[in-house]
């Protein structure tokens, strides 16, 4: 299996060294253990990359990116029911738990956490267009559904950190109600008064 050639960037290199790296940490993993996992020779690695450093920093940044879109999938397929979305949300997180880990450590790393701060503007740009397709899907505005979605990415970091199951899931039946006051009621409001509006038909 030596020397076995990257096809694919992302299924042959990030996804399994992404893997790694959960399992195992980055601080005491090298480029021989990667290579050792992978079945690579450390020229495939180094014709890409130009040190251990940028490796891990590009795929850290690729398996924040891929965990990420997998909990805005979830949001998606659970949001058009929003109280699914928030009573289950904590054990979406949980098939997450050690992922975040590493990216936590990774962001608080005095050699890597500059590195991802610094690239931390084009992750804001693709959630900003998730957030939108959110604020669409509850009949919400973008400016008052955003402090939201960063209120449940607060919850996330604390159930991640701490693991208090209940607490958080206080935190998430909170937030669901301040959606449920704000928007769902008022459509509900909204859909009752147009059906009230509506002339009457006379049958003769």
């Amino acid at each position: 299996m030596r020397n076995r050639h990257i096809k694919d960037i992302n299924t042959d290199f990030f996804d399994p060294c992404f893997n790694y790296l959960v399992e195992n940490g980055f601080e005491n993993t090298s480029i021989r253990d990667l290579c050792g996992e992978l079945g690579l020779s450390p020229g495939s690695i180094y014709y890409l990359f130009e040190d251990k450093n940028e490796v891990f920093i590009n795929v850290v940044r690729y398996g924040t990116g891929k965990v990420a879109d997998r909990l805005f999938e979830f949001a998606f397929t659970t949001m058009e029911n929003p109280e699914v979305f928030f009573e289950t949300f904590i054990d979406e997180v949980d098939k997450y738990k050690k992922e975040f880990r590493l990216i936590f450590q990774f962001a608080a790393s005095p050699t890597y956490g500059d590195h991802i701060r610094d690239k931390s503007e084009g992750f804001k740009f693709v959630y900003e267009r998730y957030i939108i397709r959110l604020s669409e899907i509850l009949g919400a505005p973008y400016t008052e559904i955003m402090p939201i979605i960063y209120m449940i990415i607060s919850v996330l970091s604390d159930y991640v950190l701490w693991e208090d199951y209940d607490v958080s899931k206080m935190q998430m039946d909170y937030l669901y109600q301040i959606i449920k006051t704000k928007f769902l009621d008022k459509k509900v409001s909204e859909a009752t008064e147009e059906e009230t509006d509506l002339p009457s038909i006379e049958v003769e």
